[in-house]
């Protein structure tokens, strides 16, 4: 799994581009709740959606503190993320991971779907984001 994640989000930082040359960031502040409550350890990631090829759109990310709440930063320490729609996606830092084939002694507090970017977001200057997740079904 763990392999399977660091090849997941190498490809969206190749996919999305990693410059932010022809692009405006805004900040972008917010919190992630699971099961409607605020979920610490949550790695965030924004991808935005590529409208027009010749810009490169970096994505952005974060870790959320004990309250939930991120702020949004590039690969190149810049603060916020693009504006327009992105998809998100949602990683639960201590979520175990185990071999192929084994099963987990601790139940994940992330449905896996958030894993891929099941959430969309559009990212506008001065909007607080709140991401709603959901534990395994």
């Amino acid at each position: 799994m763990r392999n399977f994640l660091a090849s997941f989000f190498l490809g969206l930082f190749l996919i999305a581009g990693c410059g932010t040359e022809n692009v405006k960031l805004v900040p972008v502040v917010g919190v992630v709740k699971i099961d409607g409550e605020p979920a610490a350890d949550i790695m965030v990631q924004f991808v935005p959606e590529i409208i027009d090829e010749s810009v490169v759109a970096p994505t952005s990310q974060a870790l959320t503190d004990q309250d939930g709440k991120f702020e949004l930063f590039t690969l190149k320490n810049e603060k916020g993320a693009v504006e327009g729609t992105h998809r998100v996606s949602l990683i639960d830092i201590h979520e175990e991971r185990v071999p192929q084939g084994e099963v987990a002694t601790v139940p994940p507090r992330l449905d896996s779907k958030f894993a891929t970017g099941a959430i969309s977001v559009e990212v506008k200057s001065g909007v607080e984001i709140t991401l709603d997740a959901s534990g395994p079904n």
